[in-house]
């Protein structure tokens, strides 16, 4: 009894301490960014919206420094990331095989980089656009008035779902791998995805509007058609070890 419940206790303790390390870098990187980082994550987010000439204001007496705090805790986690990373890998991969350690490692770290590729494709190309056509082009002639408070939080409810749908191709790849899809699969099922895509769109996109909902649905669209062609790849590879494992 005792013997099957070490372990558990062992793992448990072992995420624990995972858990406190991430926290405790987290912490002091998010105090480093906010004496040394913190004016350029300001800059670059805000820079969007300063090339249409607008300025953001604040609403609230303590909003002012909440907004600087919660900068510096977005800079922590992106100055702590390695750390939070590598705490992570410490404790997956033991429980791993041989084999499953050569998947892992660089599938985490692609992961890793799609993510934050999406992340960079939607600030550099979609949202500047997409502030254009929501407080210029349907502003009916209105002046904007927007609250700092609301604008980083729309940054970050519209940068961080291109982060997460530009996983497709990674899972798509995972997904042939185990021989639960397959590029016919894909084919078929092509309309069915499109529609779902445009109702997640419109789910994970910050506003209501359709633009930004087209901005993220045509990402994921060109992502899936991608996706068939790595599923292809994939699949052309297995079918091949089959038919050598066969002869």
């Amino acid at each position: 009894m005792s013997e099957k419940i070490a372990p558990i206790t062992e793992h448990l303790e072992e995420l624990r301490r995972v858990m406190l390390i991430s926290l405790v870098s987290i912490f002091f990187a998010s105090i480093l960014s906010y004496f040394l980082f913190l004016n350029t994550i300001k800059d670059i987010l805000l820079e969007p919206i300063k090339k249409l000439g607008m300025n953001l204001v604040f609403l609230g007496v303590t909003e002012g420094i909440f907004i600087h705090i919660k900068l510096a805790l977005m800079g922590g986690i992106i100055l702590a990331s390695p750390i939070v990373l590598w705490q992570l890998l410490k404790f997956f991969l033991p429980a791993l095989h041989v084999h499953e350690k050569r998947v892992f490692v660089p599938a985490f770290f692609l992961a890793l980089f799609l993510f934050i590729s999406g992340i960079f494709f939607a600030y550099k190309y979609a949202l500047g656009l997409g502030l254009k056509v929501l407080l210029i082009d349907f502003s009916g002639g209105l002046t904007p008035m927007i609250s700092i408070s609301k604008y980083i939080s729309f940054i970050i409810a519209f940068l961080v779902p291109f982060g997460i749908v530009f996983e497709i191709p990674i899972i798509t790849y995972f997904l042939t791998c185990l021989g639960l899809i397959t590029p016919q699969f894909l084919r078929e099922k092509r309309g069915y995805v499109i529609l779902g895509m445009f109702i997640l769109a419109a789910v994970l996109s910050p506003g209501s509007d359709v633009i930004s909902q087209l901005l993220m649905a045509i990402p994921m669209l060109i992502l899936y058609e991608l996706s068939i062609i790595i599923s292809w790849l994939i699949y052309r590879k297995k079918e091949k070890e089959k038919e050598e494992a066969g002869l």
